[in-house]
């Protein structure tokens, strides 16, 4: 019994540790309840991307474009981001990806004053860079912009669950084609 005791502690501190972090990022108010039931679904901007990534590091063409969800029911109304699309996915095919980095997003609001912010619970959109390796190892540098489908409120929505998808992918030299409003020409802390 006393075996049994002592091996519950470090699981007992760690769950508590976890709630105690969980608590303290709600509190200090930079992220809501419905971020954390959206890390647990699997909905975030980065699970966006890696399911992308994945799906090149595999070779299935198919299943990354299927990944990268054109804003409009019909792609006619988006061709150079269809364009972009196509190309960049066969790019990075080409490249054969054997591995990736994704750092923090930049987040940007939606709704009523869009532009970048520095409350993840606020956005409706995320500008990610991402570097990806090849097979001889060099690097390669992309922005992913990741956003919800229509304009998100934030606290006015009553932090209300998102809904991803990616949305844009373009290399540094590129400008983004999907939310193009006020492009700073690099992704950066706010």
């Amino acid at each position: 019994m006393k075996l049994l005791r002592f091996s519950l502690f470090p699981l007992l501190l760690l769950i508590s540790a976890s709630v105690g972090f969980i608590i303290a990022a709600l509190t200090l108010g930079r992220y809501s309840p419905n971020m954390l039931l959206e890390l647990v679904s699997g909905d975030t901007p980065q699970d966006r991307i890696r399911t992308y990534l994945r799906a090149i590091q595999a070779q299935d063409r198919p299943a990354a474009l299927t990944a990268w969800t054109l804003p409009a029911a019909s792609s006619d109304d988006y061709p150079p981001l269809n364009e972009r699309r196509d190309r960049i996915t066969d790019e990075l095919l080409a490249r054969q990806i054997t591995g990736f980095t994704i750092f923090e997003p930049q987040w940007w609001g939606t709704c009523c004053d869009p532009g970048v912010t520095s409350l993840a619970r606020n956005a409706g959109g995320a500008r990610v860079r991402v570097q990806v390796i090849d097979t001889q190892g060099n690097p390669w540098g992309y922005f992913f912009d990741v956003f919800v489908p229509a304009p998100y409120f934030g606290d006015a929505e009553g932090n209300q669950y998102r809904h991803w998808l990616l949305r844009d992918v373009y290399p540094p030299a590129d400008l983004p084609l999907y939310w193009p409003l006020w492009y700073t020409g690099a992704v950066h802390s706010p």
